[in-house]
């Protein structure tokens, strides 16, 4: 985050205890709540995100697991136009598509250059894709069936991002996974978005991914994937914000039939008093024609009650389909957040 990014994030994301915004950001809002002072050339933060998991399938007993979602640290370097950036943590599994060697994982790495005062960014590493919402649920179905999420679903390739007052946008050449191997698990295509603002608080876009892989790492052959999307932001009164979106999903896996399918969901945040937040949302997921409609139903609130720190709780109630096997459950979910 930037020292802007940090100041805002103070002043309008968590609970004021006193009652009335104040006119300057606390000192606890920067670096290490402000007992680390990084030069002007250098961005330091880190992440740790913990989870604690209640789930039933319907007509078994409830499980239970603690889980270490993120430990990471991350820096940039800005050096005149010059941007270098990289992150690197633990994860308890080392299966995770982020993972360097064992448990050490690397989301992010990058090296690029900024252009007409920060408008333009080209960049090269290992980034985020860029398609549609970029949300922390992972597990929806439109970040994971168009395999966009920012948990550890992150691409290495050339990139090219413009932010303008009303318009942003990016597109990315898709060069493979690089932490993962053999080489024919390696995705490689493009991914894009624009997003235009055409009235105050709405934000509406389009999404596009295409990409072939020699070996899918999942049907374990041939496969050419596709989706293509829209989604947008909208905040009728400041209080309450809506984010959809929607997406065409396409497998081409060879010697198998295509799969034609979709994924969208539809999300309302509330925020009834500064830092305490009542979500709701709904989600949908068809493989395909012929295959029934797996679905999930969100309730949670989130609260930022101190400085880098927020809590969360959810309700989920979702159904799968495999086949033609449907496995419905339930779960509760609960977070702690804390970031540098």
């Amino acid at each position: 985050m930037t020292p802007y990014g940090r100041a805002q994030s103070d002043l309008l994301l968590r609970t004021r205890y006193s009652g009335g915004a104040p006119e300057e950001a606390d000192k606890s809002s920067g670096t290490a709540w402000g007992l680390v002072s990084p030069p002007d050339w250098l961005l330091l933060g880190g992440q740790f995100r913990g989870m604690g998991l209640l789930s039933k399938p319907d007509g078994h007993s409830w499980t239970h697991q603690v889980i270490l979602m993120q430990a990471d640290l991350a820096a940039q370097v800005s050096i005149g136009g010059v941007r270098a950036s990289a992150s690197a943590g633990a994860v308890q599994s080392s299966a995770s598509r982020a993972s360097v060697v064992g448990n050490f994982v690397s989301r992010e790495h990058w090296l690029g250059y900024s252009l007409d005062d920060n408008a333009i960014l080209i960049r090269a590493g290992r980034m985020n894709l860029p398609y549609g919402l970029r949300i922390i649920e992972h597990t929806m179905f439109v970040r994971n069936t168009t395999r966009t999420d920012i948990n550890d679903a992150q691409q290495h390739g050339v990139a090219f991002a413009y932010s303008g007052d009303a318009m942003r946008a990016e597109m990315m050449g898709i060069l493979g996974n690089y932490q993962i191997s053999p080489d024919a698990y390696r995705e490689r295509g493009y991914s894009a978005f624009v997003e235009v603002s055409p009235f105050e608080r709405t934000a509406i876009g389009v999404s596009s991914l295409l990409t072939h892989a020699k070996a899918d790492l999942y049907l374990q052959v041939p496969d050419t994937r596709q989706a293509h999307g829209i989604f947008a932001r909208v905040s009728p009164w400041p209080a309450l914000v809506l984010m959809a979106e929607g997406d065409l999903v396409v497998h081409a896996p060879a010697n198998l039939p295509n799969q034609v399918g979709y994924a969208s969901m539809l999300q309302a945040d509330l925020e009834p008093l500064q830092g305490v937040h009542a979500m709701l949302a709904a989600e949908s997921y068809k493989q395909q024609a012929g295959v029934e409609t797996a679905w999930a139903l969100w309730a949670g609130t989130n609260w930022f009650f101190a400085p880098h720190a927020d809590v969360r709780l959810d309700l989920l109630r979702r159904s799968d389909v495999a086949g033609n096997a449907r496995l419905d459950s339930t779960a509760i979910l609960g977070q702690l957040h804390v970031f540098l």
